[in-house]
């Protein structure tokens, strides 16, 4: 089994997301490739259509995290919530998923990755208001295309004062 955590926080030392992430899958941290959104700062889809036509993007910073993901069988996305969502550097990185929904629906290619990878959600927010529904419905499109099932979300929420732990088994 090939795991992926894609980690979305500017800090790996002493933050709540890795804090979070070593509690809930203590195991998973030393089997896993480790994707860090902010120490790799992915180049953003500028939308030209190169996808398109071709089977990946014009840009190559991703091609050796593609190739993980495209491997994986279990994926983490450990993040903190900027703003009601993801921090930039993930959101340019789900963004630059586009070469697959192009393979999808303008080279109908079916299924663009083989195989079907199960998602856990490790999540940290300042606010105590459920950022899940809005989360979750910005990565539907991802999953779909994707192959990838949301199993698990684990929250930390309202780390700006006294936090609450959520589990939603889905």
């Amino acid at each position: 089994m090939d795991n992926l955590i894609i980690y979305g926080s500017p800090n790996k030392d002493h933050s709540f997301t890795m804090e979070l992430l070593k509690k809930v899958e203590p195991d998973f941290l030393d089997n896993s490739v480790f994707f860090d959104c902010f120490n790799t700062s992915p180049k953003p889809c500028d939308g030209c259509g190169f996808c398109k036509k071709a089977d990946n993007c014009k840009y190559t910073d991703l091609n050796g995290f593609f190739d993980a993901f495209k491997a994986a069988s279990r994926v983490i996305f450990a993040f903190p919530v900027y703003n009601g969502s993801f921090p930039a550097p993930m959101k340019a990185l789900i963004d630059r998923f586009q070469q697959f929904y192009n393979a999808r629906f303008f080279k109908n290619k079916r299924p663009p990755i083989e195989g079907m990878r199960d998602v856990t959600l490790v999540i940290t927010a300042g606010s105590k208001n459920d950022p899940l529904p809005l989360i979750a419905a910005q990565l539907k499109p991802l999953f779909t295309v994707c192959g990838c099932r949301l199993k698990k979300a684990v929250m930390l929420l309202g780390t700006d004062g006294e936090p609450t732990f959520k589990t939603v088994d889905f």
